[in-house]
């Protein structure tokens, strides 16, 4: 019998080991014999053996496969010799039935004799005589080590397989050309705690939640219809009752022909990744509205995020701001350059210090600025949280020349008060009369001051001088006439007009008008315009004992000659019979010009004009038209960015018109690629009738095959945001777009 199970006359195959010693393999077998030569033709190889177990004849194709090359090398061996020890049990099992008269079959591995492994299916059966009784033997072999090889990579495949299916995070499944499911991997099961029974085909959609499943399968049919990528975003219901989002995609896979023999999917966990989103998406959005200035950069990059804050302390917009870099939109003067700076912070991860910007206006802001590396990917960023320092450093500066003016004005007055004593000194004849004196002046001297510092030494009114020196000596106001426009003098020749006015009262009231009962004095002013603005003050005095020139030249006479000199004063007297006259000179304060003169802080304490916080026009809402709720969260999130409100998203062109007729719409963003041509007839045809505006988003293909110039714009895929959101801004026409720059 061959391993084909094919019956062979096995009668005349009696020879003994001794025959086919003596005779040789020629010898022993009768070419003319049809048994010889049908096993001479077999494929497999075929061998003789004695009951004890010894080769007697091996044919053709049995050499060649045991890789031997002369049959005397084994003539007479036991066969049992040939195999391994791992093989030897089944061969003597083989052996032993098949001397008792029944027939064996086993698989095992040997060898050949040049050590090539082979497995070989052998089939070992008992020859007999015409009494029945077992005279030798025959072996049948077949070399299938082949087919075994390719079982057992088959099987290491279908191992491997499960281990990857069962073991990937996400859950995978397979579906035949319709859409019905044909098997679920272990993640499945574990995650849904159900069974294949109970899944396969359309069982899925019982784990689906009930707000979403109608639009999942609605979706899954058209693309298996069609023969489409499929992928959507959906809740699915755990074995614990809790629903989590995935995101699903499915591939067809396609034969020869193209046709679609199976889907191959796969439901990924994005539960954690969509919460963190909204997260990330609320924080940015406080951000958005925070009036600190916060602004993200990129390492060696530009400003990627701008917030309110920004603007209003800036003055610039979000647009104007974004893809430019700090240094060239704020001019940082007491930082180092970008490349250096951004090294620092590479180098130590964050960076704290006052840093000083320019605004859009021009002006100086000063801000407390921090600025903290941040990871994202390959890239770097750098979150910059500034606070506005302006007022506080403009304070400290007001302060410092405060300080020293303070220091100034001390010297000047100890100065004067020096200059005072040693004058009076110098007239004084007794210690008494100096005392009187020198209080006096220095009383004179201090009502002057609280003059200046009732205005903030900005300028001297001349009619409260003029009042204040009447006053501190005590004279009659009722017998003193003032005439003259309002004016102010600055602080310094305030000053000096004080002490002249005080000499001139003193000697008024000792030895001049006011010395008798029917004197009088009259002071008037006038105003000169001209290159400079001027104030001619004339004290004429009335009434008095006759004048008579002085002998000796007093403290009065020298302070109003000395004033001569000085560049903001000119004076005068003369000594008429009739009464003192005094004319004096002076520089005015020029209000549009001098408010500086005697003080350095003000310009420094000059409010601040804080750039006119950006107009944010009411939010718009656009209505999102993508089946694909993976881009449309991208184009939602594109959409916060650029202060949109968003709706949708929505799958069919149904629901767009529903939603217009629900909630106010100013654009609807759709995408192309997943609407047919009647559906966006019908819409095209509604937002006419409505006056809206569209962007269209789709392939290169797909824009070059709609009616382009129904809609206001176009945005090409892969999706740009900020391609898309100066897409949007032209379409609603805002104001800082620029309407020229190409959209696709």
């Amino acid at each position: 019998m061959t391993t084909d199970g094919e019956k062979v006359d096995t009668t005349a195959f009696g020879l003994t080991a001794a025959d086919a010693s003596a005779s040789g393999r020629e010898n022993a077998l009768d070419q003319s014999d049809i048994n010889w030569q049908f096993f001479e033709a077999s494929l497999d190889g075929v061998k003789i053996l004695d009951r004890e177990g010894r080769l007697l004849f091996v044919n053709g194709n049995g050499l060649k496969a045991l890789e031997v090359e002369d049959f005397e090398a084994i003539l007479s061996r036991r066969w049992i010799d040939l195999w391994p020890d791992a093989s030897r049990a089944d061969v003597e099992h083989a052996l032993a039935q098949a001397c008792e008269g029944t027939s064996a079959r086993f698989t095992a591995l040997r060898p050949t004799q040049k050590g090539t492994v082979r497995w070989w299916d052998v089939v070992l059966s008992p020859i007999k005589n015409e009494a029945g009784e077992v005279v030798s033997l025959m072996s049948i072999s077949r070399d299938v080590t082949p087919s075994l090889t390719l079982a057992d990579t088959l099987r290491r495949s279908e191992q491997q397989f499960q281990a990857l299916a069962n073991n990937i995070a996400q859950l995978a499944w397979m579906a035949d050309a319709t859409g019905n499911l044909f098997w679920l991997n272990k993640r499945w099961l574990d995650f849904t705690g159900s069974t294949l029974e109970t899944s396969l085909g359309q069982g899925w959609r019982l784990f689906h939640h009930p707000d979403h499943v109608a639009r999942v399968v609605d979706k899954w049919q058209r693309c298996t219809q069609e023969g489409r990528v499929w992928e959507d975003l959906f809740p699915l219901r755990g074995s614990d009752g809790v629903y989590r989002w995935f995101l699903s995609r499915a591939m067809p896979v396609r034969n020869g022909k193209g046709d679609v023999e199976l889907w191959c999917g796969t439901n990924t966990d994005v539960t954690d990744a969509r919460q963190q989103s909204q997260r990330l998406r609320k924080l940015a959005r406080i951000i958005e509205l925070s009036h600190e200035a916060m602004l993200v950069r990129e390492i060696g990059g530009g400003i990627a995020m701008w917030n309110r804050g920004c603007e209003e302390l800036f003055g610039y917009t979000k647009r104007q701001a974004l893809s430019k870099t700090p240094a060239e939109l704020l001019q940082p003067h007491n930082i180092p350059q970008p490349d250096a700076f951004d090294q620092q912070i590479l180098a130590g991860g964050a960076w704290s210090g006052e840093v000083h910007y320019i605004a859009s206006d021009g002006s100086d802001v000063w801000v407390d600025s921090r600025q903290e590396l941040v990871n994202i990917g390959d890239k770097n960023f750098v979150l910059e949280t500034n606070r506005d320092i302006t007022d506080r450093r403009q304070a400290d500066e007001v302060k410092t020349l405060l300080v020293a003016e303070l220091n100034h004005r001390v010297k000047n007055t100890l100065a004067v008060v020096q200059s005072i004593a040693a004058q009076t000194a110098r007239c004084s004849q007794t210690p008494q009369k100096f005392v009187a004196s020198f209080n006096s002046r220095l009383q004179s001297l201090a009502s002057a001051h609280n003059i200046l510092s009732d205005v903030a030494w900005s300028g001297a009114p001349i009619i409260d001088l003029i009042r204040s020196q009447i006053s501190v000596m005590g004279a009659d106001e009722g017998r003193v006439d003032l005439r003259g426009e309002p004016v102010n003098l600055p602080p310094q020749t305030g000053l000096q007009l004080a002490l002249i006015l005080h000499e001139l009262s003193t000697n008024a009231i000792q030895h001049g008008a006011l010395a008798t009962p029917n004197g009088r004095i009259s002071i008037s002013w006038s105003i000169e315009e001209g290159d400079r603005r001027l104030v001619e003050l004339c004290w004429r005095e009335t009434g008095g004992p006759t004048v008579a020139p002085p002998v000796g030249r007093g403290f009065g006479l020298t302070l109003i000659e000395r004033s001569r000199s000085l560049p903001n004063i000119k004076t005068s007297i003369s000594f008429d019979p009739s009464g003192v006259k005094a004319n004096v000179v002076l520089e005015a304060r020029d209000d549009s010009t001098a408010s500086n003169l005697f003080n350095p802080g003000q310009k420094l304490l000059r409010p601040r004009v804080t750039p006119t916080a950006v107009q944010r026009a009411l939010q718009r809402n656009v209505l999102i038209m993508d089946s694909s709720l993976s881009r449309a969260v991208l184009l939602e999130d594109m959409l916060d960015t650029g202060n949109y409100g968003v709706v949708g998203p929505l799958a069919t062109a149904s629901a767009a018109i529903e939603a217009l007729a629900q909630r106010p719409v100013d654009l609807i963003a759709v995408d192309v690629d997943e609407v047919g041509d009647r559906d966006i007839d019908r819409l095209i045809e509604l937002l006419d009738e409505r006056g809206l505006p569209a962007v269209a988003i789709g392939t290169s293909g797909r824009l070059a095959q709609i009616k382009a110039g129904a809609f206001a714009a176009l945005v090409a895929k892969p999706i740009d945001q900020s391609l898309f959101l100066r897409a949007v801004g032209t379409a609603l026409q805002d104001d800082d777009v620029d309407f020229d720059d190409p959209l696709i």
